[in-house]
Formats: C-alpha cells, structure tokens, sequence
C-alpha cells in the first residue's frame, strides 16, 4: 500500500517546491535584485502583507510585524503564468527568481496564506479580524495602554500577514488564491544548498552561473532554468543533459 508521500509526488497539480520571483523597485532591477539575493543569500522582507496593512501604515512599529516574504506554489513548469501581466495585479515579475523545497520553507517558518472570502454577506470570516485588528488599533492610539509598542505585541498581529481577502465586494475583483501563496514574517536566509533552481531568462543564464560561481563558498551550484519553458525542458536542465533538443545543434 502506497504512503502518502508517494502518492502526494504523484499529483501533478501540487508542487514540491515554492517560488520567490524577483521585481523592479526603485532601487534596482529584478536581475540585480535577484544577484544581491544570491550574494547575500537573504530574501529581504520589504513590503507589508495581510489585513493589518492599513494599521501597518500608521505605525511602524507595527509594520516590521507584517513585513513578509512571499512565495508561489505553482508548480514549476507553470510558473510561466506568475510572470504574466495580469490585470488588477499590483505586482509585476520578470522571470527572475528563486526555488525552494517546501519542506526548508515550512521548517524555516514558511506558511500558506488563507483567504477569506469578502463577497457582500459573507462576513462571518472577515468579520471578527477585522474586529480584532481595531482593538489592536484602540491600543496603539492609547499611551495609557502601552501604545504602539503594547500594540504591536497583539496575537492577531501574528496571523494577519498569512490572511488575504477574496472577492469583488465593490466591484473591484480581487480573486489571487490560484497563486497559492506562501508567506514567511521577516527575512528569508538560506544557502546555495537549499536552492532547487535558479529562474532567469535562458539569454542571461551564461552570466547568471558567472556571478554564482563567483561568490561560490562551497558545495554545488543550483541549476538554471528560464520560467517559459516546458517541464522537461527544465529537466534537462537539472540533469545537465547538453543536447536537450528537440533538433541537433
């Protein structure tokens, strides 16, 4: 009789894997984002997530609580769709990016967000969050109770960045549960072991192995694969194959 594991790497709509693809800031540009990654071998959490976001915009304080770094379940040879402009979307990725098991992403405090449902009457869930996370609010108004500092101690601030909303409540769709995201609170350090595969277009992958063979301290270095190809393409990557087709050279 099969176990579980063996029958969970059966299913092809499940990934082993999660995803943090890189973006264009202000600062630098998601090939350069994706080089500082490797070099410091840290997924800086820069950006606030979650249904604390608005209080996280008051109170800085609070913001470092809610500061998040996200990742994708999506299988990787559909991780072409995560870099596809999508409309209504805030965010905007280039196929530059980074593989990990899910296994390293639980154990390092990785989880997967949840999301409630906001469409008009279906309140039961957001509800009580949202109640909760006004309370914290009352706190961090009042100096007599501690403030911001008291505020930012509140157990609900530890669960709002992993809850996300879905549905169109004024007429503004916000459905991204397909993306299967997985959130990890504050900086995400890891090693060249822990990688599974770097992402970069196939055109940069000559420089991309340069710059990592560089900074190399030891142990093996991850494999490269561009996001818009095909599974077996990236198989062919990871086993090292050099013809991998599908016409001679």
């Amino acid at each position: 009789m099969p176990s579980i594991e063996d029958l969970l790497h059966r299913r092809t709509d499940l990934s082993a894997f999660v995803v943090h693809f890189t973006r264009t800031t202000a600062r630098a540009t998601a090939s350069e984002n994706l080089k500082a990654m490797l070099d410091d071998r840290v997924i800086e959490a820069r950006s606030v997530f979650g249904m604390a976001a608005r209080l996280a915009e008051k109170y800085e304080v609070i913001a470092d609580t809610q500061r998040t770094v996200c990742f994708t379940e999506t299988p990787l040879e559909h991780a072409w769709m995560m870099c596809e402009k999508i409309p209504n979307r805030t965010m905007s990725f280039s196929g530059y990016g980074l593989a990990f098991t899910r296994t390293f992403a639980r154990r390092m405090g990785a989880n997967p967000v949840w999301y409630l449902d906001i469409t008009p009457g279906h309140d039961w869930l957001t509800g009580p969050i949202n109640n909760m996370v006004s309370d914290v609010e009352k706190i961090a108004g009042d100096p007599f109770k501690g403030g911001a500092d008291a505020a930012a101690e509140a157990d609900v601030l530890r669960l709002t960045p992993f809850i996300e909303q879905m549905g169109a409540p004024l007429g503004r769709r916000k459905e991204f549960w397909w993306e299967r995201e997985w959130r990890h609170v504050g900086d995400f350090d890891f090693r060249f072991g822990h990688l599974v595969v770097v992402f970069a277009p196939e055109e940069e992958h000559d420089e991309f192995e340069e710059h990592m063979r560089e900074i190399k301290v030891k142990g093996r270095l991850p494999s490269l694969v561009d996001a818009s190809w095909g599974l077996e393409r990236m198989i062919a990557a990871l086993a090292q194959v050099s013809e991998p087709g599908p016409f001679p050279e």
